[in-house]
């Protein structure tokens, strides 16, 4: 029989998945996960399956509007994350599409803005059509 210790030791190190692979049994320890980019520089830009995980930045000298799309056309899972940055001078406004709720602690609580420049807010589904944006809101 072969050694236990020279299991261990072949099981350490770093692993790299590819395909459709799952963890069973197994602990990660200290994970590191990057956010992927998604720039953006127009001055609206719907969120996309894509985005979710990430950060989207956007840049304009102009206000921006971000819309975070209904269930029907981008069905994000529930607990999804967008995280959104405002690199640029122009205002972002998040908004929900049509029959789409968004919550937050803004003082338009539907259409919440990010702050300032290189604020950010959090996007979260909480449900088919409902978000709560958290953040540097105003």
């Amino acid at each position: 029989f072969p050694s236990h210790d020279k299991w261990a030791a072949a099981a350490t190190g770093d692993v790299t998945l590819t395909g459709t692979q799952t963890l069973t049994n197994k602990t990660l320890t200290s994970p590191i996960i990057n956010l992927g980019l998604n720039a953006q520089t127009g001055t609206t830009y719907t969120l996309a399956l894509a985005d979710n995980g990430q950060l989207v930045t956007a840049s304009n000298a102009s206000a921006i509007t971000i819309t975070i799309p209904a269930n029907s056309t981008t069905a994000f899972a529930t607990g999804a994350q967008i995280n959104i940055a405002q690199t640029g001078a122009g205002q972002i406004t998040i908004q929900g599409a049509s029959g789409v709720t968004v919550n937050s602690t803004g003082a338009t609580p539907t259409a919440p803005k990010i702050r300032a420049q290189y604020g950010s807010a959090t996007c979260v589904k909480t449900a088919s059509d409902t978000w709560l944006v958290i953040g540097d809101i105003s």
